[in-house]
């Protein structure tokens, strides 16, 4: 692989990473009631807050299209809520249910663990400047799009 050009290399081991983190997050969500689909709308309303679909769409980093499938099973399975926003009725304004609240606080832990497998053999140096290095690669990213 190192006789790849850089990109492609950075590229293939960057998602074929995410793809495994990924995968353990769902082994992990799974005796939950979870997926890891669900974990930025967990995020974002797990204190209580009411949000729209546009602004969990942006702070998922998905299209909205994608937004409102994901909170449609979410809402069919329980675990958020949609009430009109009093300001512009076409806006829908979304809440965790109690269930969904309960189910929320148990992401952070799970997600403890699971960076906690994908870290065996770093030392905290090294987990440092690795989380350092993908932040900074991230926000190099963000600037290209």
């Amino acid at each position: 692989m190192r006789n790849q050009a850089p990109c492609l290399s950075i590229g293939f081991l960057a998602t074929t990473t995410g793809r495994l983190f990924t995968h353990l997050m769902e082994q992990k969500l799974k005796p939950a009631g979870m997926r890891a689909g669900q974990i930025p709308v967990f995020l974002a309303l797990g204190k209580g807050e009411v949000l729209n679909q546009k602004y969990l769409a942006e702070f998922a980093g998905i299209e909205q299209p994608g937004m409102a499938t994901l909170l449609a099973r979410m809402e069919r399975d329980g675990l958020i809520e949609r009430e009109p926003d009093p300001n512009d009725k076409r806006v829908s304004q979304i809440r965790l249910t109690p269930i969904g609240l309960t189910k929320s606080q148990k992401i952070i832990p799970i997600m403890e663990e699971a960076s906690e497998e994908a870290f065996k053999g770093f030392t905290p140096l090294e987990r440092d400047i690795l989380i350092t290095l993908l932040e900074r690669m991230s926000s190099s990213l963000e600037r290209c799009i």
